[in-house]
């Protein structure tokens, strides 16, 4: 079977599965990030892993930026009926950061220990004290959609402006944006990316967020900018490394950092966007 079969087909599984969970309960909504943000970490640290000697951090990673995503799931208040539980995350990051400390004082040669522990701690707090600030974008409920559409906005932005700046790249693209990054991307492609995912949350913008087309304007032109250096951090990331595809967990597509590198940066831009403008998402 060719790879675009492949793809083809993972996607029709895939897209409904997701949608699915989102429309499920809390927990299936908060398992799909807990996945997201464990996966991510997972290929986060085997591409680490390949700069810089030490133990593995397969186990770890994942297990600490899964923790972060369950702090700020019960620091928030906003699902299960439960009561937020205040300094959790804090208390998380300390004892994330203790953990590691521990490993790489115990485990690493002193000449390669502070940029294997900088380069693995990265996988935790970018995908989980960071990237999980995604479940601000989901609601608590059961059977509807409703309670997603925040999250399904950004998600869909962001396929959007990856498909935009893409195709419209390989048509006209002349201008090189970071070649030794990613020979592929365009300033072409980045503008027809940006200006599709303005227009997309102007669309949107006054039934999911409540903004008026102006802030609708400003929201998916930061969702398009945000979008477009997480995609560039991975593809620097992957680079850097060696590295073609973050993993195989999803056939014909990559890993969770290959679909999702321009989301894991962009959706915690709008929750601490809305958090400054309002106080709350």
């Amino acid at each position: 079977m060719s790879n675009l079969k492949v793809r083809i087909l993972f996607s029709c599984i895939a897209i409904p599965v997701v949608f699915f969970c989102l429309w499920l309960c809390d927990a299936s909504r908060l398992l799909l990030m807990c996945f997201l943000s464990g996966a991510g970490a997972w290929e986060w640290s085997r591409m680490a892993s390949k700069m810089y000697s030490g133990p593995s951090m397969l186990v770890l990673a994942p297990f600490c930026s899964v923790l972060f995503t369950l702090a700020w799931i019960f620091e928030s208040g906003k699902f299960f009926g439960l009561s937020p539980i205040h300094g959790l995350v804090g208390f998380v990051l300390l004892l994330v950061f203790t953990l590691y400390i521990l490993v790489a004082f115990s485990k690493v040669a002193i000449d390669h220990l502070f940029p294997w522990m900088i380069l693995q701690l990265g996988a935790p707090l970018y995908l989980g004290l960071w990237g999980s600030l995604n479940v601000f974008l989901l609601g608590s409920g059961s059977f509807s959609l409703v309670h997603s559409y925040k999250f399904i906005l950004v998600m869909t932005a962001m396929w959007g402006c990856d498909s935009f700046a893409y195709f419209i790249g390989k048509a006209i693209g002349k201008h090189k944006m970071a070649p030794e990054i990613s020979p592929k991307k365009t300033w072409e492609g980045a503008v027809a990316g940006t200006v599709f995912s303005i227009i997309w949350a102007i669309i949107w913008a006054k039934s999911v967020f409540g903004l008026d087309i102006c802030q609708g304007a400003i929201l998916g032109f930061v969702l398009a900018v945000a979008g477009q250096i997480g995609d560039l951090l991975m593809s620097t990331l992957k680079r850097w490394s060696g590295t073609k595809d973050a993993s195989q967990i999803f056939p014909g597509h990559g890993g969770v950092l290959d679909r999702g590198d321009s989301f894991f940066l962009a959706a915690p831009m709008v929750v601490l966007l809305f958090l400054f403008i309002n106080g709350a998402i």
